[in-house]
């Protein structure tokens, strides 16, 4: 409505109008001169501020790496109609796409580029080694970069002071999964003691298999069997074979989309028994389409994974505009590349500058408590880690999934264990 009047009031204004307006305009802006108005020609529309993004486009992760890019294009279509970056003037944000394809020399190329273009930053990279090597030249170039996905611990453990990641790494996401196992079985009268780890062989599956071994025995569990495929492999009905033959109380899963759906598909056909099926940063298990393609064999499946938290209202207003511009469910991988926009935007408030060593110097010192998270504040530690950073877990209950655990974040009651 205010638009609709903006727009008739200025068809109403004369040309000898605007010419005052505009003397007026101009003397004003002589006498603040910069102030209020960085980076910004006076009586111009405000600047693009660029931002570049690293991600699977096309290729094996295809899928996965379009979800990430939806996620990034709607949080700054939300940015820019909310009036843009308000201290450098309302300037808006532009996307800068580059497609790794999965190989590493491509996301460093990627970068060089997009330091020659003037990003004020970069995000990415979906997969853990492309993101090392990808933040390694930011680093290098000092161009801030914030993750949108990419677990392996060493990511921000470089002593880098230009990465940063609101994401859990591969040591909380898996030691916060094991404990809600513990937590859920406790809740449930139920006994779990051994862990059957069926994960791909990248560096993705094996940092979080690692730590899941180093963390199950806190709370009396043991992984008995671990079992990596390939993620390219057709057929993983020989790993899942191992699997059931451990007869372990549970079952773990680590691997992305694709592999996700034939993990399960062979675990159902092999009748792999077990109290539960539960994935560990599943790119599948907690992804709606994953429900989509597979149907009712996707019921009571478990995922300690990425999530928004289903009670913020901003949770929810995210969610129905990421449906309403794209027809479908945001994905658990989609919320952290949707939520590290705003990290940055607000960076880029508090700097009010397109320097990267000021942005750089802001992000260090976020404390967003407004956003759709799990967890408490975003806060980075000198690290670039996200101190608060937090996993929830899902499961797929009635066709929908759902928050089941921390509590104080569940949308429903989880069922444990797995009926037969």
């Amino acid at each position: 409505m205010k638009k609709g009047k903006r727009k008739s009031q200025a068809k109403g204004m004369t040309r000898r109008d605007f010419m005052k307006k505009s003397a007026a305009m101009g003397v004003a802006a002589a006498a603040l001169g910069t102030i209020g108005f960085p980076n910004v020609l006076r009586g111009a529309e405000p600047k693009e501020i660029l931002i570049g993004h690293i991600h699977p486009l096309s290729g094996a992760l295809g899928f996965d790496g379009q979800e990430l890019k939806k996620g990034l294009m709607l949080a700054v279509k939300e940015i820019n109609d909310g009036g843009g970056i308000k201290s450098l003037g309302g300037a808006k944000l532009k996307l800068l796409d580059a497609d790794s394809e999965g190989k590493p020399e491509l996301a460093v190329s990627a970068v060089d580029r997009f330091s020659r273009e003037g990003v004020v930053a970069v995000m990415g990279a979906y997969q853990s080694a492309v993101t090392l090597v990808a933040t390694q030249q930011a680093e290098r170039l000092q161009i801030p970069f914030v993750v949108s996905v990419a677990v392996a611990d060493e990511v921000t453990s470089r002593g880098f002071k230009y990465t940063f990641r609101v994401q859990p790494s591969a040591e909380q996401m898996a030691s916060q999964t094991v404990k809600y196992i513990s937590e859920i079985a406790k809740a449930s009268g139920q006994s779990v003691k051994t862990i059957a780890y069926l994960h791909d062989d990248t560096a993705f599956g094996a940092s979080l298999s690692g730590h899941v071994k180093k963390y199950a025995p806190t709370y009396g569990m043991e992984v008995i069997v671990d079992v990596p495929y390939s993620p390219r492999a057709a057929d993983v009905t020989t790993e899942v074979g191992k699997i059931k033959a451990a007869g372990a109380d549970i079952i773990m899963d680590t691997g992305y989309f694709g592999d996700g759906v034939r993990v399960l598909k062979a675990m159902r056909d092999m009748k792999v028994g077990g109290k539960g099926i539960i994935g560990c940063g599943n790119g599948a298990f907690s992804h709606p389409k994953f429900v989509d393609e597979l149907g009712k064999m996707t019921e009571h499946v478990m995922d300690g994974n990425y999530r928004a938290d289903p009670r913020s209202a901003l949770t929810k207003n995210a969610f129905a505009n990421y449906k309403a511009a794209y027809g479908t469910e945001m994905g658990p991988s989609t919320v952290f590349a949707y939520q590290p926009v705003y990290v940055l935007a607000d960076a880029l408030e508090r700097a009010k500058s397109t320097k990267p060593e000021a942005i750089r110097d802001a992000l260090a010192k976020t404390n967003m408590t407004n956003h759709i998270l799990p967890q408490g504040p975003i806060v980075f530690g000198p690290d670039g880690q996200n101190k608060n950073a937090q996993a929830a877990m899902m499961q797929i209950l009635g066709g929908k999934i759902l928050v089941v655990w921390p509590e104080q974040y569940s949308e429903a009651k989880f069922v444990f264990p797995q009926p037969a």
